[in-house]
């Protein structure tokens, strides 16, 4: 499982596993932003464009090697993917890309960003 902002980086090691013919099960989770950086220090640049991201693994495929990808946003959607994961699509390169809310986090994570941004916010400790 995955963030968005990781699979900016290993789109190239998605194109390795379908070409290797490897079939692990890939899950990300898509809340549109970086919800923690806003919570530490908000700005536009926390503003991201939102990428197709099956459809980036589905160019990647390009038709060679067996891969099948899902976009799901219920929690019913997320209990069929992985059924189709583990039955029928059992020998391919499973991507089920998960739409969450951007505010879904917990209570403690933005806790801990406020803490990180208020200790940002100080002035340099002289030494």
């Amino acid at each position: 499982m995955y963030s968005s902002l990781f699979e900016q980086v290993t789109v190239q090691d998605v194109s390795t596993m379908i070409r290797n013919g490897q079939n692990p099960i890939i899950f990300l989770i898509n809340n549109g932003g970086y919800t923690i950086e806003v919570e530490i220090h908000d700005g536009p640049y926390n503003v991201i464009k939102n990428w197709n991201y099956t459809g980036i693994v589905n160019a990647i495929h390009n038709g060679e090697g067996k891969c099948w990808t899902a976009k799901v946003k219920t929690e019913e959607e997320v209990v069929e993917a992985i059924k189709t994961s583990l039955g029928p699509k059992k020998d391919c390169l499973c991507f089920i890309e998960v739409i969450a809310h951007k505010d879904d986090t917990s209570k403690e994570l933005l806790e801990w960003g406020s803490r990180v941004s208020s200790a940002n916010s100080r002035p340099p400790n002289p030494q």
